[in-house]
């Protein structure tokens, strides 16, 4: 029998007596694309201060290469088998209450993502680090007095001695050095004598302090009344209920969800509420924090210490209220009552890589979890939310039908560009808007005017051959920017100079400007109103957020006639001087394959003219579109979502499409075209056994056929898609899959997007 290695550490698996030895297990997701649990060792000591959530160093495979791992579990138990002990922690941080690491688990199996990652993904890498939090130090005596009879001790050490006894507690060592007079040699002679330990921590700042709260005199209507009194309801019977507050714009949405959120508070719980971008809803988030004493506003534009220490306080309990993007949703609140979701039906709730949740899904299934009521905001609600509220018995809507003060909508006017404009100038200004501009200037009121389409041409062409300027890596048309002087690929940022003459060699002819953007348009406005104040809002000039806080003061201040920009003026924005409102080139947005294009315009379209009229002025929108036909539109006209709802989903119902089926997206990128095929018929052809396997009546595959941008950044794309009648199916088939590693390729990448909401 070999002999063991010296160095050989790790211990025996039985003791002598032949019982089973209880040691520390600690079960770990690897971040990587494994879906797996591996199970380690570690000493009592270090087991001790492991806790679920935190990353750690681990070694896997015969070569036991270290890799990174996230805790998921640390009990004690017997050995069943040889376990390795873990090498290394990596962060102090990154504890998981029990409900999140649930809720972390769900999202893995449900979006099909590795549990490691998605767990990771739930506490920023600032917090694991504790940036922004100090150093402290404190002393605790631990001999007993039978221990320090006997011992020779100098002056200053009996002195610390004493006042750690008086104390009865630890004490900061700094503190207790002053106190007495003693040096860090002094401490230090003690600690070598063992008579004393220092521990160090890292603790956060107490540096926030309470905001002066506001709160206004008006009394709310009676539509909004009752609908408080129905939140109220819920709260009270503490449990899950999924609430639709389906009110059209200006109906005094925001004051419900303060007044149910105050009322949570009371109640000594924490209250989150999500929002899409915080730039875009900076009005919103000044109102609720001027209304709370403390409210943390978590976003990506925070530095790593901000949101570190704002992720402390609500760990705490000490900042109860919680606004926030999609990182907002994983807060970890000790006691949360309620969770509001405003704009609900926002694309910009879906995160955009691995894990691929939907922040309203993700939330309403945090709320499941804690059994508290979820409040989904909306003036023009999702398709899946309308009709889960219409379906699902723990769903309910509440409406508020008019607009507070009893105001008017806005009349809604359509301009048909086939009369008033060419093909060339149709995404600029109809006569019919710069008349209604004309008045509104002349009445000292303001103006929004949106075109969700940045750049000065959407595209050049060859007069002669027809050939459009296409981006070199992507199968898109490159788009003209005046002000930079260059040609930009919206999908990978390509950039080049603005040519003259087609590409063809062959050919050589003139190019001639098409479409039209945000630039386009506001040298149109400069032209024809050369008094007017404007400002165009885009991605190319508001660049970060406090460029959009200053356009909203400014628009506030009324030092701004005119607000040209894309959808991020189409929402958040809420000013009692605005009388017009322009939708320019309204068809634009259902252009495209996406079925949920329809949606998308009438909730583009139903947002931008909320905007106008919110005063006693009444309003007027004016909406642009060379298809006057299209049935979204129509129900525009007339804010009638409930019409639209109503069409769209018997659409949707006749084309097994969401919200009837759901749907995941399988998206396979590589440099070649052929193996990019090849490889996709592949997937459906390792998937197809499980479909039907589990529900063939009940699943279908779609594809592979190419996406609807075929090459991006060089890359080409095919895509196909798995529909399944319900949840548990969709599950069932995936995580089959999953373990039998179905869903992987040779030689490209493979995303998977379950629920997607874009399929471009």
């Amino acid at each position: 029998m070999a002999k063991p290695r010296a160095n050989d550490s790790t211990p025996h698996l039985w003791i002598e007596s032949g019982d089973a030895r209880e040691t520390p297990l600690i079960s770990v997701a690897p971040l990587a694309p494994i879906d797996k649990i591996y199970t380690f060792t570690a000493t009592d000591e270090v087991a001790a201060s492991l806790r679920i959530g935190q990353r750690v160093a681990v070694p896997f495979g015969r070569k036991g290469t270290v890799k990174p791992a996230i805790i998921v579990d640390v009990t004690t138990g017997p050995w069943t088998s040889t376990l390795r002990p873990i090498k290394e922690v990596i962060d102090s941080a990154g504890e998981l209450s029990p409900h999140l690491l649930e809720l972390g688990k769900w999202i893995a199996r449900y979006y099909a993502a590795p549990l490691g990652r998605t767990l990771a993904a739930m506490v920023p890498q600032a917090v694991r680090l504790k940036r922004g939090f100090t150093t402290v130090r404190r002393v605790r005596l631990i001999a007993s007095p039978e221990q320090l009879e006997g011992i020779r001790l100098g002056k200053k050490q009996l002195a610390l001695i004493d006042a750690l006894r008086t104390a009865g507690e630890p004490v900061e060592s700094d503190a207790l050095l002053t106190s007495v007079g003693a040096s860090r040699a002094t401490l230090r002679a003690l600690l070598d004598k063992e008579l004393v330990t220092e521990d160090v921590t890292k603790e956060a700042p107490d540096e926030s302090g309470a905001n002066v709260v506001t709160q206004p005199d008006f009394a709310l209507n009676d539509d909004q009344q009752s609908a408080l009194d129905r939140v109220t309801a819920t709260l009270d019977a503490a449990e899950f209920r999924a609430l639709l507050l389906f009110g059209v714009s200006g109906s005094g949405k925001t004051e419900i969800y303060i007044r149910a959120m105050q009322r949570v508070l009371a109640a000594g719980k924490q209250a989150i509420m999500l929002v899409p971008e915080i730039a875009l809803t900076t009005q919103l988030v000044q109102r609720l924090a001027a209304r709370f004493e403390r409210v943390a506003v978590i976003h990506s534009g925070l530095t790593e210490v901000q949101r570190s220490l704002a992720w402390e306080e609500i760990r705490t309990g000490k900042t109860p209220v919680v606004i926030g993007t999609r990182s907002a949703v994983f807060a970890p609140c000790p006691n949360p009552g309620i969770i509001v979701v405003d704009e609900e039906q926002e694309p910009s709730y879906k995160n955009l890589q691995s894990p691929r949740f939907h922040v309203r899904d993700v939330a309403i299934k945090r709320a499941h979890l804690l059994g508290i009521p979820i409040v989904l905001g909306s003036a023009t609600p999702s398709l899946e939310s309308w009709h889960n509220a219409l379906t699902l018995p723990s769903y309910e809507r509440i409406n508020l039908p008019n607009r507070v003060r009893d105001l008017p909508m806005p009349a809604v006017r359509m301009v048909d560009m086939r009369s008033e404009g060419s093909f060339i100038d149709a995404a600029c200004m109809s006569r019919s808007l710069c008349r209604s501009l004309t008045s509104t200037l002349a009445a000292g009121q303001q103006a929004v005017l949106l075109l969700n389409r940045r750049g000065y041409a959407s595209w050049l062409f060859c007069t002669q051959c027809g050939r459009r300027v296409q981006c070199p890596q992507c199968n898109a048309n490159m788009v003209q920017h005046r002000t930079r002087n260059r040609m930009l690929c919206h999908h990978c940022h390509t950039s080049t100079p603005i040519p003259t003459l087609c590409a063809d060699l062959t050919c050589r002819g003139p190019l001639q400007r098409g479409g039209g953007g945000t630039e386009r348009v506001e040298a149109q406005l400069r032209e024809e109103f050369p008094n007017a104040r404007i400002h165009r809002a885009d991605s190319d000039t508001m660049t970060d957020g406090r460029k959009y806080q200053a356009l909203v003061d400014a628009f506030s201040a009324g030092e701004i006639d005119v607000l040209l920009g894309t959808q991020m003026i189409a929402k958040g924005l809420d000013f009692p001087n605005v009388a017009l409102v322009g939708v320019i080139g309204a068809d634009l947005a259902s252009a495209g394959a996406d079925f949920r294009a329809s949606e998308r315009l009438f909730q583009l379209v139903t947002q931008v003219a909320g905007r106008a009229g919110r005063a006693e002025a009444s309003g007027e929108v004016v909406v642009q579109t060379s298809a006057p036909e299209t049935p979204a539109l129509r129900f525009a006209l007339t804010h009638d979502y409930v019409g639209f709802a109503t069409a769209e989903l018997h659409q949707r119902k006749t084309f097994k499409l969401p919200p009837f089926v759901r749907m995941t997206r399988f998206v396979l990128a590589g440099g070649s075209d052929s193996q990019t095929v090849q490889e996709a018929q592949a997937l459906v052809d390792r998937l197809r056994p499980h479909v039907d396997a589990i529900a063939p009546e009940q699943a279908s595959l779609l594809g592979p056929h190419p996406c609807a941008i075929e090459r991006l950044r060089n890359q080409y794309r095919h895509e196909v898609l798995l529909r399944a009648d319900t949840p548990a199916i969709m599950m069932e088939i995936l995580n089959r899959a999953r373990h039998v590693n179905a869903l992987r390729a040779r030689g490209v990448t493979v995303m998977v997007d379950v629920d997607p909401v874009n399929l471009a």
